[in-house]
């Protein structure tokens, strides 16, 4: 059987050791880029297998690996950031180690405040959202009736996507490319 992102992050942390592994800890706890990890959340991880559960959990599968490799680099564990740059790289689950393509997840988050500025086309996103059931008619009719685009962005994203978490941004993702192509393909480029 294949192994999952999840076992290839478990085995990179049994190779950190404990010291390591608090360094990467108290790294992970001092990350300012949402979204974040709280000290409580760490300080419950016991072992690598828990350790590995709440990455996948807090960043999904693809982001994980990202964020893992960029706090291994930061605390001086190369070896083990390229180890798993290379076993995830050989992996169907995410793109190739030298993809410079980003997740739908992380292009959403990466541009949050540009997509709340600059969408101009909010209802016709918000009719894609709804169609693929990502927003209730609750929702919708809630976020439809404010004033500016920038205030229908804002309350989209604190409300429904937040709470519908990688598969509400996969789905934004979605309607941003059908509704807004030029800005998004703009954003990417970046």
């Amino acid at each position: 059987m294949a192994k999952t992102i999840k076992d290839h992050l478990q085995d990179i942390f049994d190779d950190l050791g404990k010291d390591e592994q608090r360094k990467f800890k108290s790294k992970l706890c001092d990350r300012r880029t949402e979204p974040r990890v709280r000290r409580a959340q760490i300080e419950e991880v016991e072992d690598s297998i828990a350790l590995a559960d709440l990455m996948v959990n807090t960043f999904t599968t693809t982001g994980a690996v990202s964020v893992t490799i960029e706090i291994l680099q930061a605390i001086g564990c190369n070896e083990q950031a390229t180890e798993l740059n290379e076993n995830v790289g050989k992996s169907p689950l995410v793109p190739s180690a030298g993809a410079s393509a980003l997740s739908a997840e992380q292009f959403v988050d990466r541009n949050r405040t540009k997509l709340i500025s600059r969408v101009n086309n909010v209802d016709a996103i918000l009719d894609e959202l709804l169609q693929m059931r990502v927003i209730t008619d609750e929702n919708y009719s809630t976020i439809i009736v404010e004033r500016t685009s920038q205030e229908k962005m804002r309350k989209l994203f604190m409300g429904p996507i937040k709470s519908a978490g990688s598969k509400g941004k996969d789905a934004l993702y979605k309607a941003l490319k059908e509704v807004e192509p030029m800005l998004t393909e703009e954003l990417e480029s970046q």
